[in-house]
């Protein structure tokens, strides 16, 4: 990776950061400077406002989320499913020091709250909400094909792929929603307990 590219994804990593303490309405450049240890002025070499920053940095959940799932061979569906539930909800520690070389200490909070404040701004924003829908567009693919290659084998019942997929990320999704906007600490456990469920129901396994 050349220098340039390193800075880059190092402002990107210290505006995920400074976004997860700070919040998006709050937020400055000042703060993403602090958060880099650098004047801002050399964020602006490299974007050119704050909206284009955190735009970039979407890509962030396309890594942790998705990454190479959407074209890797599935061996095992549930296993797969299960793993790739789980991720969502807590991030494994190995795929986010592949993604990032500084990550928040607490990974799971700075995801849900980057999450919530994104996509809360893609309301208003349409070059975000192009963005975040193709980023959900490709993590209700990922779960769709698990649960074909499923049924295809024999390993799930046979079901509507795309309405279930749609079914379990959007379980997903108020599970991390809630995390992050309540003082419920069981949301996550809550919607793990039930997609375990849904995956119990679907599998033909004894």
């Amino acid at each position: 990776m050349s220098n340039a590219r390193k800075t880059e994804q190092r402002i990107r990593e210290a505006a995920f950061r400074a976004l997860a303490e700070h919040g998006y309405t709050d937020l400055t450049l000042v703060d993403i400077g602090d958060e880099l240890g650098q004047n801002p002025s050399l964020i602006y070499h490299y974007f050119d406002s704050k909206d284009e920053l955190l735009l970039s940095m979407l890509d962030v959940f396309v890594d942790l989320f998705v990454g190479r799932r959407a074209e890797e061979p599935i061996d095992d569906p549930e296993a797969a499913l299960r793993t790739f539930v789980s991720q969502l909800l807590h991030p494994d520690p190995t795929r986010v020091d592949e993604v990032m070389e500084s990550p928040p200490a607490d990974i799971e909070t700075a995801l849900s709250r980057v999450f919530v404040e994104l996509w809360a701004h893609a309301t208003w924003d349409d070059a975000f909400r192009a963005e975040t829908t193709a980023i959900e567009t490709r993590v209700h693919e990922t779960i769709a094909r698990i649960l074909r290659v499923g049924i295809e084998r024999g390993r799930f019942v046979s079901v509507d792929p795309e309405l279930t997929a749609d079914h379990v990320f959007f379980l997903l999704k108020q599970g991390l929603h809630t995390r992050t906007t309540t003082d419920s600490g069981t949301a996550t456990d809550r919607v793990e307990r039930i997609t375990d469920t849904i995956i119990d129901d679907l599998s033909t396994s004894d």
